[in-house]
């Protein structure tokens, strides 16, 4: 007789839907227009030459997505042309996740500073993205 008890507490807890976790771990401090600037040293990589090592762009995050405009041009080694990719996202402690879809993360970050008006993100060992308001 006591199991029946459980199984109505069973199917309760099974029932109740999970919080959204990511969206919970969209800080508004985040959202808004940032000015990005992509970096990395040459040093980094020594066989590429006549390449620039920076490019500008646009972080512009709102509640349920970041918008991620980079100015690519000929000779950077990041990107040739002006792309625009529209992502949701969510920081982890010290890391942006940025999400291609409900279960495929896309680029992660590594919040390595952050000031009401500046975010130094890394990306991999050498590169680097700096927002600024």
């Amino acid at each position: 007789m006591k199991k029946l008890y459980f199984i109505p507490l069973l199917v309760f807890v099974a029932c109740v839907s999970p919080v959204d976790e990511n969206k919970a771990n969209r800080p508004s401090e985040w959202h808004g227009n940032w000015n990005a600037e992509w970096e990395t040293p040459p040093e980094s990589y020594p066989e590429v030459q006549d390449m620039e090592f920076y490019m500008t762009g646009l972080f512009a995050f709102t509640e349920d997505s970041l918008t991620k405009t980079v100015n690519g041009y000929p000779g950077c080694i990041f990107a040739i042309d002006t792309l625009s990719h529209t992502q949701s996202w969510h920081v982890s402690g010290d890391t942006l996740f940025l999400m291609n879809g409900p279960e495929s993360t896309g680029m992660t970050y590594l919040v390595a500073a952050k000031s009401s008006e500046r975010i130094r993100l890394q990306l991999m060992e050498d590169i680097f993205v700096t927002l600024s308001r």
